[in-house]
């Protein structure tokens, strides 16, 4: 953060930090506060735990370059992506000073809680009356080539902690007690019974697993009192949150009844569903990518959750960036070409936002 605050200060922008609760956050301006087009980035440069270090070729947080390939935890998911529209960003404002502002929101939460990274960052924004009126995440939204994908929408993930109260007894006399592993395991198989939907015009099919099952118990011959399951639902846009709780619900109530062992829902939902409608965005951000790439990408709304779930309830967010194959992985890498015609893309991008 203290590298991007002195690049983008000294490149004109006005910088804020918006700390919150531990997390750096950054906040960069080019241009007027209040602008009529304010084009905004967002990334993140908090990285996943490193794993087995012994397994990777290369230090880590080395950045060795070798054979044209940078190494690193964070190389691509996502410092080079954030390299590469803060590079695009402090050339365009010099070479070509926009009727407009350019706004960079980056934070370091995005791979834990999320809760005080870009919901800090826009909260910060609204206080201050700072507002973006379209953002790109620089997400590495790409499966195999720079440019083939870009993410237009998000599904919905929630996850929901189970806990099955029963009796408990010796397992020789199962009539004396009543079995929550039981009552467990027949929720689990209602819940997946049937698929959750078909699919919408924009979205895959939501999905549930069962992540885990567990009930503490080390002993062979104990029935015992309670048991505890987990599952993780990703939903698309026939869902909600709630209402997809009300449905979790209504499920663990009706084997209650059955079983006679009482559920204890607690539930989370880490972002709704959300799509950017295909228009006029959405067209440019595709556009600059084929220019620059000859791939026109396609328009998707798979994966996981980004921080473009916060950014949808404050102006149109499109996601676009590197090629996502090894993040996450050890030797994580990026070609340092590929960063290169990332920020070449992003500074068409601008150019074509700002005609």
């Amino acid at each position: 953060m203290a590298i991007l605050e002195a690049l983008l200060g000294a490149a004109g922008f006005e910088c804020h930090r918006a700390d919150r609760g531990g997390v750096a956050n950054l906040f960069a301006r080019w241009g007027k506060k209040g602008a009529n087009r304010s084009f905004g980035f967002n990334g993140h440069v908090d990285v996943v735990p490193v794993g087995d270090l012994a397994a990777w070729t290369q230090d880590p947080f080395g950045a060795a370059v070798v054979d044209g390939w940078m190494f690193g935890r964070g190389a691509t998911d996502m410092k080079s992506g954030v390299a590469a529209f803060a590079a695009a960003a402090v050339d365009f404002v010099q070479d070509t000073p926009p009727d407009g502002a350019v706004i960079l929101t980056i934070t370091g939460d995005e791979e834990g809680p999320s809760v005080d990274g870009t919901v800090a960052l826009l909260d910060w924004m609204a206080r201050n009356g700072e507002r973006m009126t379209a953002c790109l995440v620089g997400e590495p939204t790409c499966p195999k080539t720079l440019g083939d994908m870009m993410k237009i929408g998000r599904r919905g993930s929630l996850t929901a902690w189970i806990t099955a109260y029963g009796v408990q007894g010796h397992s020789a006399y199962p009539h004396r007690a009543r079995n929550p592993m039981s009552a467990l395991v027949r929720l689990l198989a209602a819940l997946e019974a049937e698929p959750l939907d078909q699919g919408t015009a924009h979205f895959d099919a939501s999905t549930l697993a069962i992540t885990t099952i567990d009930c503490g118990n080390p002993a062979t011959n104990v029935i015992p009192a309670k048991g505890n399951a987990t599952v993780n639902i990703r939903f698309n846009d026939c869902h909600s949150g709630a209402s997809l709780t009300a449905w979790l619900q209504e499920k663990a109530d009706a084997v209650a009844l059955e079983t006679g062992v009482r559920f204890d829902l607690r539930v989370s939902v880490s972002g709704e569903s959300f799509l950017t409608p295909p228009g006029v965005f959405t067209d440019l951000v595709a556009k600059a990518v084929q220019a620059e790439t000859g791939v026109m990408p396609e328009a998707s709304t798979s994966g996981g959750t980004s921080d473009a779930r916060f950014v949808k309830d404050h102006c149109p967010v499109v996601e676009f960036g590197l090629v996502g194959q090894t993040m996450h992985q050890v030797d994580e890498r990026v070609e340092v070409a590929q960063i290169v015609r990332l920020k070449a893309i992003y500074t068409r991008i601008l150019q074509d936002y700002f005609a």
